[in-house]
């Protein structure tokens, strides 16, 4: 694997300026080997987890010890950490109860054991030897046919349950503690805590740990077991002055030209996705969300226009709102809360006003959440612009420092200042005549002449380039994946929803004489087109009313252009085969942009 790149690291280890927000909300620390190396932690390891805990990170101790074992080494342990998870992650301890994540090994086997002379200890659930008796242990396990498995720790070896280990075991202790697995450090040193690293989302390794858990590890610090977890617990990591994701963890966003994946962290930077009308915005976002929640994050949607419901096939993730109830915030953090839940926020049956109205009431309690909780892991603003322009109400809500927004917009020169200074990763997507506003970002961003920018977006309609701020003149364009959830194409836009009355398209003859027709969509304007009389398409063609209309109203430019080609063909005194070549580029152009495909057009 790569060395771990930060997204969003100044000079001085800083997060570009503005510290960071604790992403990092616990601390899994293994025992023999990473807290100690004999005996019980001395001084200074129990002051740095003193300082921990009194900084709000939840600590929790994952050891392949059995818990009496444990207690008669380090009586004081609940003393200094949240919960014990024992036994290799077979047995979790709170303060009030202890809970067997797995069921004890059959007595069939240590009875066969003690019969063959293999020296082992009981615990509630495993049964603990020497590695040097393993060849003996698996044989009797087939003999007697179990379902169980041993795992290595040095030269210590534990047999348990199938399906147990230290990544079950932690996970299950930060659920018990309201945290998600996203926001926890694992840190080990053997074989046996390489699932401890998989249940966290930032894998480390003390300087003393074995060759396959400095590989597996995104950090391996500088110095040994308990001197190394001090310099962790008291370092900038923890406290949000530095930005480090993992690299385990990734996005996808598609394939470069050179056939290579284009991916980014999975957290703690603020991502830009913009481009014309039509260009892909919607359909990027989803993928970057879909990504999200298909590995347990969790995250919010804000979704004016009704086009990520497809979502909730997604396990954990649900949709409100659309014509139904929009969730009071209170009960949506109940929500997100819940099991660590994604949402979808279907605010299509607000207005734009309305909408931004509810998202200045939410964001800052989803905000205050997020910092007592570290939940949603995720904020999405579809058409941000709106939430975060320049003159949105929400902006107040707005907080760079905790980054993991994704932002999604069609008006990026309307977003604020301090919006478009936060971004980490802008992803601009294009077409044939790309937008300069977007081109203009995020040239801005990765400090690229626009021209380049424009360059990489002009060959192809579908085209994206991904630049990031912490790579200076770096950008590369890409193909976007494909989705496992479906794309709606702003439904309420160009098919089933009508527009209010003041917004649909009136078809004319001419300025005084109306057809009495209209178009409250884009299906309504392609069946209107179909048989309206040759001289409706002469009078608007002439005019430019089909493309300033989907201009003005659906913000289409891509559309708007291939209808004023067509339109250019058409005057006044055009012979008939010159109106019907253009009554059938017109009806082209329209069904393209609703099926989301490319138009071809050949002039006559």
């Amino acid at each position: 694997m790569d060395a771990p790149i930060p997204l969003s690291v100044g000079p001085d280890g800083s997060g570009g300026g503005v510290p960071a927000v604790q992403f990092y909300r616990a601390v899994a620390t293994d025992f023999d080997g990473t807290l100690t190396t004999g005996g019980a932690p001395e001084g200074r390891v129990l002051a740095a987890l003193t300082a921990a805990r009194a900084a709000g990170i939840r600590l929790v101790l994952v050891t392949g010890r059995i818990y009496a074992e444990l207690l008669s080494v380090w009586p004081e342990v609940s003393d200094y950490v949240d919960i014990v998870v024992a036994e290799n992650g077979a047995v979790l301890v709170t303060p009030s109860q202890t809970t067997l994540l797995g069921g004890p090994i059959d007595v069939r086997l240590s009875d066969l054991l003690v019969e063959r002379g293999v020296a082992f200890r009981r615990g509630e659930v495993l049964l603990a030897g020497k590695t040097s008796e393993e060849s003996e242990v698996i044989g009797a396990i087939r003999e007697l046919e179990l379902d169980c498995q041993t795992v290595a720790n040095r030269g210590e070896l534990m047999i348990l349950p199938a399906g147990v280990s230290k990544a079950s075991g932690v996970r299950a202790a930060l659920e018990q503690l309201g945290l998600s697995y996203h926001n926890a450090i694992g840190i080990g040193d053997a074989e046996n805590d390489l699932a401890l690293l998989e249940g966290c989302e930032l894998g480390v390794a003390v300087a003393n740990a074995v060759g396959s858990l400095k590989r597996a590890a995104d950090v391996v610090l500088d110095a040994p077991a308990e001197e190394g977890v001090i310099r962790l617990l008291e370092g900038d990591l923890l406290s949000g002055r530095r930005v480090l994701p993992s690299r385990r963890h990734h996005l996808t966003l598609g394939v470069s030209e050179s056939g290579e994946s284009v991916d980014l962290p999975t957290s703690q930077f603020n991502l830009l996705v913009a481009g014309g009308t039509g260009s892909g915005k919607s359909f990027l976002t989803g993928l970057v969300a879909e990504q999200l929640i298909q590995q347990g994050y969790s995250v919010l949607v804000s979704d004016p226009e009704g086009d990520h419901a497809d979502l909730s096939r997604l396990h954990g993730a649900m949709v409100e709102g659309g014509e139904l109830h929009v969730p009071q915030p209170d009960e949506l953090l109940r929500f997100l809360h819940n099991g660590y839940a994604s949402m979808v926020l279907d605010l299509s049956g607000l207005d734009p006003a309305q909408a931004n109205d509810y998202l200045a009431d939410l964001l800052p309690r989803v905000e205050a959440h997020r910092r007592a909780t570290g939940l949603p892991h995720w904020i999405f603003l579809d058409e941000a612009h709106g939430a975060v322009g320049r003159l949105g109400r929400p902006l107040a809500a707005f907080d760079a420092s905790q980054k993991g927004y994704c932002l999604s917009t069609w008006r990026p020169d309307d977003l604020a200042v301090e919006v478009v200074a936060s971004i980490d990763a802008v992803v601009a997507l294009g077409s044939i005549h790309p937008d300069p506003a977007t081109v203009e970002l995020a040239a801005s961003v990765a400090g690229l002449p626009a021209a380049t920018l424009a360059g990489y977006l002009q060959s192809d309609r579908r085209r994206a380039v991904l630049v990031r701020r912490d790579r200076p003149r770096w950008a590369v364009a890409f193909t976007p994946g494909a989705r496992f959830t479906h794309h709606i194409r702003h439904e309420h836009k160009y098919g089933l929803r009508p527009l209010e009355a003041g917004r649909q398209f009136h078809f004319r003859r001419s300025p005084s004489d109306a057809t009495g027709a209209r178009a409250s969509n884009l299906v309504d304007l392609e069946e209107e087109l179909s048989r309206c009389d040759r001289a409706v398409i002469i009078h608007h063609c002439t005019r430019r009313d089909f493309s300033r209309w989907v201009r003005d109203v659906f913000h289409d430019a891509d559309l708007a252009r291939d209808l004023t080609e067509v339109e250019r063909t058409v005057h006044l005194h055009s012979p008939e085969a010159i109106v019907e070549w253009a009554r059938v580029g017109l009806i082209g152009a329209v069904q393209s942009r609703i099926i989301g495909r490319p138009w071809s057009r050949t002039r006559p």
